[in-house]
């Protein structure tokens, strides 16, 4: 029985040794797996952080330019104001010299 024993005990230690092994092969590949994970996730974070920096310089740009234009849209708006201001004014001349003209007319007609 003892031979018996043997073999039984040599088997249930090879079943062990296979076990351990999978085991081992399972937890390696998942190491493996999360590495590159890890490298991918390190990439993609790095073209973010390379945008980022792209955008940023962007804005560095278009701020002062921004600026820039809403000072002329005010002076625009300024300039605009002014020109209604002189059109009303034309208008009220023309209205004025086109009434003088039909008095002078009306007043002429009776001479």
């Amino acid at each position: 029985m003892s031979t018996t024993l043997i073999l039984v005990l040599v088997l249930v230690l090879i079943a062990i040794a296979g076990v351990v092994f999978l085991v081992l092969s399972f937890l390696r590949r998942r190491e493996r797996e999360r590495e590159l994970r890890r490298e991918k996730l390190e990439s993609v974070e790095q073209g973010h952080r390379e945008m980022a920096d792209q955008h940023a310089g962007s804005l560095e740009e278009l701020r002062p330019l921004a600026l820039k234009h809403r000072q002329a849209a005010v002076d625009h708006t300024r300039k605009a104001e002014e020109i209604e201001q002189r059109i009303e004014r034309q208008e009220r001349q023309a209205r004025f010299h086109a009434g003088r003209a039909e008095q002078t007319q009306e007043e002429r007609e009776q001479v």
